[in-house]
């Protein structure tokens, strides 16, 4: 408080020092007045700036004296009007502020002292002297600049005056210490937002910014850093663009000092230009200048050549000024600019008023013979100057003041002049607390400043053209901003060279007293400038590209470098969408079943598939499963019939039957992996094929272990014979086996529950049952170790008898299994991996049916070829049989020669008579017979001799046949050493071997 206190008395006496020093230093003052009961001053810049020396420069037409005018107009209209403050003439002060804030505030004294004085005595000439009454002062219109309004409303606060401001919009000024400043026009945060709206409705991320020197230029763009800090600060509840996505950056700013030259700005602009990366595009640069800062800035853009073709984006101190671009000089620099302009109307009738004004020639020639008069006053001082200017001719000449006035171009802030003249009418009414015919009898020469500017702020008011006012908190009213774009005329003509630069009208922005705005830009219809540097008057309707990084692709992710606007794009998992928390973003991977949209920022569920059973990858396993079933079914039914036989008996029928159904339930596993997943079906699954599997090959390892421990028994001296080879035994070890096989299922069931999995891949959702990679191939290491054992025993056993071939079978059925699920296991892997599980489903298929296949044709068809096709090979030789081939001329005990082989057998070799073994017993214990060529024993006649001389060519077939015959007897003797040993051991008891046990089991197969 002490401070404040001090500060502002300080500040009083600074400025009466000023007041002091130029009342000495001053030589002719002028303004411009209006007599009345009451006096409203004014400020206006009815000169451009000059120069340090002579702050005032040449006449301003649409800033200087319309604007003036219009407040006269005002003053005028409010005098006219009987019901406003009737019975009270309302006067005015206005001073010129010639665009310097240190000389508008040398005027800006004389309002508050008059206040401080009771009189002034003011000589005309020196002859005649009279008292002149000070004025009563109760508020001042003005000023234009923001820093001239700032420097004049830190004064007019001391004295309680109120102020309302028609064009200073730099939201400094809304701060509480000016709590006597009000304004028409809204403050620069509106036309900062208006901006940023732009540039976002553009897409121009990476921006360049200009400002001037003084409050306005500074308060804009201070403003202006504001607002793009809030639109990237989603903490701040006032943030009004948290939920828009793009991020404005500034590049590089600058601020042009006070008087900066067009050199001056030329090397601001090549240090901006130096300081852009190659890579970078930062074309757009956005004004917040005064108007000759702006008109300097096109200037030394054109000294450029063309090699420097900026887009800028101005406030509305360039607006629609004419005098901002130089015709024929910078018009064509200027092209392309978009300029915000507020919204404003033309007051009614004041272009009538204006244009019927006159020179005043009297108040001239006082003027030019008072010479040593320090004040010169008028109605309009200025004006005559103005004349002059604007018909570039002399008052003294009576042609100069013939001309006619006919303004067709008006100020774009005439409105709010004439709104603070009316807001301080109508607040002054109610002040007096008058009514429609009089005023409360109230002394005018003290006015309450507060109270008045209370009414001020409180009250709405009804202003011309049936327009209402009312100021908000922060006491300006609302923005409502008209977007121009600067280029050639759109009028059609042959010479497009021809057509005149003019402003076009591309938009507006607006807002409420909520301080939301609303943009409406029509994008298509700018015209933007071109980049040919050989045709400064090349324009496009393309935007402008302005911005620090290329757009990121969908689904890629920005990767932010220091700078919020700077980025590298990182692509995000194609099953990822690209979130966005304005303060990162981040890859998020979709749901199970659910994949990322186009534009990867949301994901949609996927239609639940799973393998079509028409498909060819369906269709070529179930036709495979359908034919392997058949001929399953077939061989079961044909073993079923042919149990007896001696083809099925010494095949081991409990153990075929035992593979045919392994071999029956790994073809059905085709159907339930085929069909819609489920956990029933997931459950057959799991213990169907391990099971099947695990039959065929345990019966499988079961007969190879037979084989085996049998041979090996015969190799072995004084052995008894193997345990376990009896039919029961054979049944009970294949059963053990399998229930091992499906012991672990069962455990793998209960340690990995069965369920249906989503599995998404490349915009696919298949069902498929739950089934760890790792688990599935450990469930079928048992049944693998099954046929590694097998192969193991085919190996041992691939020596034995060419009648013991069955192992050759067995052998083979082994190595092609091992090569199926050797070429098996990287195509089922890579598919699984890969995401085709339709391939994967059915590799699985054809796999376990080619498995199936293997054994079935390997195992059972030579047995099936046998039965049915030679049937007589499936028989037993009787005893009957054996001693008619005995008769035979050429039977004998000796070895049988024909005219085909000779067959040398000697008994003493095979010590068949060492071990005692008659032709009695090796008769009565042979095993089946069976040839390999069809022989019909029962149509050889008894009496061969006879047989044999009735008939030469009958007796030469049937010794043929019985040659052939003899065949199988020549492997039989062959292996007499193996059949001694067995008769040794006494077989007699397993039914399948008969006599001879290796015979019967082995040969047949």
């Amino acid at each position: 408080m002490f401070y404040y206190y001090y500060y502002h008395h300080y500040q009083l006496i600074f400025y009466f020092l000023i007041l002091f020093i130029n009342k000495t230093l001053s030589t002719t003052e002028r303004y411009a007045h209006r007599r009345g009961d009451v006096t409203l001053g004014g400020l206006f810049p009815v000169h451009e700036y000059g120069n340090p020396r002579e702050p005032c420069g040449t006449i301003s037409e649409f800033r200087g004296i319309q604007r003036l005018e219009a407040m006269l107009f005002a003053i005028e209209q409010i005098n006219n009007d009987k019901q406003l403050l009737p019975g009270i003439e309302l006067g005015a002060l206005i001073f010129d502020t010639c665009s310097d804030d240190n000389y508008a505030l040398e005027q800006s004294l004389r309002f508050v002292r008059s206040r401080l004085a009771s009189g002034t005595c003011i000589c005309i000439n020196t002859s005649t002297p009279e008292l002149f009454h000070n004025d009563n002062i109760f508020g001042v219109v003005g000023a234009t600049l923001s820093s001239v309004s700032v420097h004049v409303a830190n004064l007019l606060r001391l004295f309680q005056l109120p102020q309302i401001s028609y064009a200073s919009t730099t939201p400094k000024l809304s701060e509480p210490s000016f709590d006597y400043f009000a304004r028409t026009v809204p403050s620069d945060s509106n036309q900062a937002r208006a901006i940023v709206d732009i540039l976002q409705s553009l897409n121009f991320t990476y921006v360049n910014a200009i400002y001037s020197h003084g409050d306005y230029g500074e308060g804009g763009f201070r403003e202006f850093k504001r607002l793009l800090k809030l639109s990237t600060n989603i903490d701040d509840d006032i943030n009004i663009y948290k939920k828009r996505q793009q991020r404005i950056c500034i590049s590089d700013e600058q601020r042009l000092k006070r008087d900066a030259s067009i050199y001056d700005i030329k090397i601001i602009l090549e240090t901006m230009l130096e300081r852009i990366k190659p890579d970078v595009q930062a074309r757009v640069y956005v004004l917040f200048v005064t108007k000759e800062d702006a008109r300097k800035l096109l200037q030394a853009i054109k000294l450029f050549n063309g090699t420097y073709r900026p887009v800028l984006i101005a406030s509305d101190a360039w607006g629609k000024e004419s005098s901002v671009v130089i015709n024929g000089e910078t018009d064509e620099i200027a092209v392309g600019a978009l300029t915000l302009e507020l919204v404003s109307i033309q007051p009614s009738n004041f272009d009538r008023y204006f244009n019927a004004l006159k020179p005043d020639i009297i108040n001239r020639k006082i003027y030019e013979n008072s010479h040593d008069e320090k004040l010169k006053s008028s109605r309009n001082p200025w004006f005559n100057e103005f004349w002059e200017n604007r018909f570039g001719c002399n008052l003294t000449s009576t042609i100069c003041a013939n001309h006619q006035l006919n303004e067709t171009n008006w100020d774009s802030k005439l409105q709010f002049i004439v709104d603070a003249t009316y807001v301080f009418a109508q607040a002054l009414h109610s002040y007096l607390n008058c009514t429609s015919l009089k005023c409360s009898n109230i002394s005018l020469n003290h006015i309450n400043g507060t109270k008045l500017f209370q009414l001020i702020l409180e009250k709405t008011f009804l202003v011309p053209d049936f327009r209402q006012i009312q100021f908000n908190s922060e006491r300006f009213v609302p923005g409502h901003y008209r977007i121009y774009n600067y280029r050639r005329s759109h009028l059609v003509s042959s010479d497009i060279n021809a057509l005149p630069y003019e402003y076009v009208s591309v938009g507006e922005w607006k807002t409420g007293r909520n301080k939301n705005g609303q943009l409406n830009l029509a994008i298509d219809s700018i015209v933007w400038p071109g980049t040919n540097i050989h045709n400064l008057l090349s324009t496009t309707t393309i935007i402008p590209i302005s911005r620090c990084s290329t757009p990121c692709r969908v689904g890629e992710l920005r990767q932010f470098q220091g700078d919020s606007c700077c980025w590298v794009c990182t692509p995000c998992n194609e099953t990822s969408i690209v979130v966005d928390l304005q303060e990162h973003e981040y890859c998020e991977p979709c749901s199970i079943g659910y994949w990322p949209t186009i534009n990867r920022t949301s994901c949609y569920k996927l239609e639940e598939t799973y393998i079509d059973i028409l498909s060819i990858q369906a269709l070529i396993p179930i036709c495979l499963s359908i034919i392997g079933n058949i001929f399953t079914l077939f061989i079961v039914i044909l073993f079923y019939k042919k149990r007896e036989t001696p083809v099925v008996k010494a095949s081991g029928k409990e153990l075929c039957f035992i593979m045919l159904a392994g071999i029956h339930l790994c073809y059905l596993m085709t159907f339930p992996i085929l069909l819609k997943p489920h956990v029933i079906t997931c459950i057959i699954q799991r213990l169907g094929i391990g099971l099947g599997f695990s039959m065929m090959y345990a019966a499988l390892l079961t007969k190879t272990n037979r084989i085996a421990r049998i041979f090996e028994s015969t190799k072995k001296q004084g052995k008894l014979r193997p345990q376990y080879i009896s039919p029961n035994s054979q049944v009970a070890i294949c059963s053990c086996l399998i229930l091992v096989q499906l012991l672990l299922s069962l455990l793998w069931l209960a340690y990995e529950r069965p369920a249906v999995d989503l599995i998404a891949y490349d915009r696919l959702v298949t069902l498929k049952c739950h089934m760890n990679k790792h688990s599935f191939l450990f469930s079928l290491t048992y049944n693998v170790l099954l046929v590694l054992v097998c192969t193991m025993y085919a190996i041992r056993t691939r020596k034995v008898p060419e009648n013991f071939n069955e192992t050759k079978f067995i052998g083979f059925t082994c190595y092609t299994t091992c090569i199926i699920w050797l070429a098996f296991l990287p195509i089922y892997f890579t598919a699984y991996e890969t995401g085709r599980h339709q391939v994967h489903i059915a590799t699985l298929c054809i796999t376990i049916s080619l498995c199936a296949t293997v054994a079935l044709a390997c195992l059972f068809s030579p047995k099936v070829y046998i039965i049915l096709i030679h049937p007589e090979k499936n028989m037993r030789l009787t005893k009957q049989v054996k001693a008619q081939a005995d008769t035979l001329p050429f039977s004998s005990k000796d070895p049988i020669q024909t005219n085909h082989e000779k067959f040398t057998h000697d008994i003493s070799n095979n010590d068949l008579s060492s071990k005692s073994i008659n032709n009695n017993d090796y008769e009565e214990n042979s095993q089946p017979f069976v040839s390999k060529l069809t022989v019909k024993f029962q149509s050889i006649p008894k009496d061969c001799k006879k047989w044999d001389k009735t008939t030469k060519k009958t007796k030469q077939n049937q010794s043929t046949m019985i040659t052939k015959t003899t065949t199988h007897s020549e492997n039989i003797l062959n292996n007499e050493k193996y059949q001694v040993k067995i008769k040794k051991y006494n077989h007699d008891d397993d039914d399948s071997l008969n006599s001879n046990p290796i015979q019967d089991e082995e040969g047949m197969l």
